[in-house]
C-alpha cells in the first residue's frame, strides 16, 4: 500500500521541491585536519562541525520556511515567529547553524526571544534546513573519511538514529540515516537500537514485496528495511522508501512495536 494514501499530498510536493534546492560547496567548510584525525569516539560533526555562511544560511533558511509556509499554511504563524526571532548579529548565526548540524537540543537559545517561539515548530521547520545542510556536508565526508571502524547503531556522521535498513543483494545490512542521509555498515542480527545480538529475540514482519520490519521484541523496536535481493530496484533512495512504506509504520505500530528514530531515548 502506498504511502500517498496515508501521507498529506502537500507535504509529497514539498518534499519534492525542496529535493531540488542546493546547498552550493563554497558557501561552507570543514577542517581537512579535524576529518583526517577523527579517532571515531563521537559522531563526526561533533569533532568537525561545517562552518556555514551565515549569509547563506538566512537566505537559504529563508527559501525553505517560504516553501514550507506554501504547501503548510497552517504552519505560517509559527514560522513568522521563528523568522522574527532570527540572530541578526552574524556570529550568533554562525553558532545557531552550528548547533543545529550537531543536533545540540539548546540550539533554540540562540534565537533573539526563545520563548516566543513555538519548540515544535523551530524543529519541524529547522528539521528541513539541516537535512539538506547536512546532506550536503554527507556526501563530501563521505570520501574523505574511513567510516569502517564504526560499529554503532547511531550514525557515525550525526549520531542519530537510524531511520531504515538496506538489506543489499550480497547480504550486507547497511543503516540509514534520515537526518543527513549516511548509510553504514551494520551487523545483520543485531538491534541496532539496544545491542540486542539473541536470535531468539530478533524477527522480521514481511511488508509488500522487497519490504520487511526487523524487530527486536526486548526494546520493541522496529526498523523498515528493503531487502534488494527481493526488490526491484537496487540503490532505491531510502529518504522515498520511507515515505513510500508508511503502511508498514502503521501495520508496526498496530503491533505494539516503536519507530525508535524518532524517540528521544
Amino acid at each position: 500500500m502506498a504511502r500517498d494514501n496515508f501521507f498529506p499530498p502537500q507535504l509529497i510536493t514539498f518534499y519534492r521541491e525542496l529535493e531540488k534546492m542546493a546547498v552550493p560547496e563554497d558557501k561552507w567548510q570543514v577542517e581537512e585536519a579535524k576529518l583526517k584525525t577523527w579517532n571515531g569516539k563521537e559522531p563526526l560533526v561533533k569533532e568537525a562541525p561545517p562552518e556555514i555562511d551565515p549569509e547563506f544560511f538566512l537566505a537559504f533558511t529563508a527559501k525553505v520556511f517560504d516553501l514550507l509556509q506554501k504547501h503548510l499554511p497552517d504552519l505560517g504563524p509559527g514560522l513568522e515567529l521563528v523568522k522574527t526571532n532570527l540572530p541578526e548579529n552574524l556570529e550568533e548565526v554562525k553558532r545557531l547553524a552550528q548547533a543545529l548540524c550537531q543536533r545540540d537540543p539548546i540550539a533554540i537559545t540562540w534565537l533573539k526571544d526563545p520563548a516566543s517561539v513555538p519548540p515544535d515548530v523551530f524543529g519541524f521547520a529547522f528539521s528541513h534546513v539541516t537535512r539538506l545542510l547536512l546532506g550536503a556536508y554527507t556526501r563530501k565526508v563521505r570520501g574523505s573519511v574511513n567510516f569502517s571502524s564504526w560499529e554503532r547503531g547511531e550514525c557515525p556522521v550525526c549520531g542519530a538514529k537510524p531511520l531504515l535498513a538496506r538489506l543489499k543483494r550480497t547480504g550486507e545490512r547497511f543503516l540509514y540515516c534520515g537526518v543527513c542521509g549516511m548509510e553504514w555498515r551494520f551487523v545483520r542480527v543485531t538491534c541496532p537500537f539496544c545491542g540486542n545480538d539473541s536470535p531468539g529475540e530478533l524477527g522480521f514482519w514481511e511488508g509488500a514485496e522487497g519490504y520487511r520490519a526487523d524487530v527486536c521484541y526486548r526494546c520493541r523496536a522496529y526498523l523498515k528495511t528493503v531487502d534488494e535481493r527481493k526488490h526491484p530496484e537496487e540503490g532505491a533512495s531510502l529518504f522515498w522508501e520511507d515515505i513510500k512504506t508508511v503502511a508498514l509504520d502503521f501495520a508496526m505500530l498496530g503491533k505494539g512495536f516503536q519507530n525508535k528514530a524518532f524517540t528521544a531515548s
